[in-house]
């Protein structure tokens, strides 16, 4: 009679894909296999290295970022890198993705984590369409909660807020990643560190960083979060990124903005991006006022509960056609 299988080999199971790429090599896995983590499956590759699955001890679905340090540039292992590391580690906020422990070889970076399963924003976007305001309300909500912990708790600014960097767990609730941007931009003396690198994603970024001048990094993460709500309401980008002269100016000029934002959406949903998309970073909105704004509070806002996102089905989303599936694709 065939030994019965414990739960976490039909874990390991489940989750190895035939088809995947190689595993890592056996005396890799057997040292964290050791330290209580069973790799399975490799789920996806990147420039810098690859991301598997493991089984935690208590028979937990994580998942494990390698970071190829013969891949990177000494710029990043010397100045984003450590960034990075630093930040994974100190954070603790329910939408930030949880670190479970980092493992460095000589020319490795281990790091465990918490396994999004529902994937990236911008995937579920791609195949779902635009977000109802009712839903894009709950995950803007959740996405600017993690973003204002960063910045009113570890005085540390992202930038690369974007719809990729928003993931999504088994509950349908944000997690936020990637901190490879990250910066501590408060001085000791309680200023803001103003910031000369001009990082991020091109269609996040604010007419700061377009014109190459210093800029608020946690102001140029509220302008990204403005773009993030207006692509979750609108499934496209606000402006031509691909013009660099032409963003310029369409970012300078209120009128084209609220052309862009016409339509059904709730008055209070307008008046929040057009407050996020102000070019003047003394007057753009913070994390602390989007969460105090009128369409953040509205009383009809849905409570997340474990037992209400489990149950979601495709009437809480607008199905989109094959056009609006294209969300890369800017449209007129």
């Amino acid at each position: 009679m065939p030994n019965k299988k414990s739960r976490k080999d039909i874990l390991r199971d489940k989750l190895r894909d035939p088809d995947a790429k190689a595993d890592l090599d056996d005396r890799t896995s057997k040292v964290f296999e050791r330290k209580g983590y069973l790799i399975t499956n490799i789920l996806g590759a990147g420039s810098f290295g690859e991301v598997y699955n493991a089984i935690r001890k208590n028979n937990e679905i994580c998942a494990v970022k390698v970071i190829d340090l013969v891949r990177c540039s000494n710029k990043y292992k010397k100045k984003f890198l450590p960034r990075e590391l630093a930040a994974l580690m100190e954070t603790r906020h329910e939408n930030i993705i949880r670190i479970y422990d980092i493992f460095r070889s000589n020319k490795k970076i281990f790091i465990f984590m918490e396994f999004a399963s529902n994937g990236d924003l911008g995937k579920f976007m791609k195949k779902n369409g635009v977000l109802k305001e009712e839903r894009a309300r709950i995950w803007f909500t959740q996405t600017t909660s993690a973003i204002n912990y960063l910045h009113e708790e570890m005085f540390t600014a992202h930038r690369d807020v974007k719809i990729e960097n928003i993931l999504l767990n088994r509950d349908w609730i944000v997690k936020i990643t990637d901190f490879g941007f990250a910066i501590e931009a408060i001085d000791i003396d309680g200023q803001i560190i103003f910031s000369g690198t001009f990082c991020g994603t091109i269609p996040y970024y604010c007419i700061q960083i377009l014109q190459k001048k210093p800029y608020n990094p946690f102001k140029a993460d509220t302008w990204a979060l403005g773009v993030v709500l207006y692509a979750m309401t609108h499934n496209r980008f606000p402006f031509h990124y691909k013009d660099t002269k032409l963003m310029i100016k369409e970012q300078s000029d209120q009128r084209f903005i609220e052309e862009r934002i016409k339509g059904s959406h709730s008055n209070e949903l307008k008046d929040l991006i057009m407050r996020l998309f102000d070019t003047d970073e003394n007057s753009r909105f913070s994390t602390e006022q989007i969460l105090e704004h009128a369409w953040i509070k509205r009383e009809n806002l849905i409570q997340l509960d474990e037992n209400r996102t489990s149950r979601w089905n495709n009437q809480d989303f607008q199905t989109a056609n094959d056009e609006q599936r294209a969300f890369q694709t800017y449209k007129e």
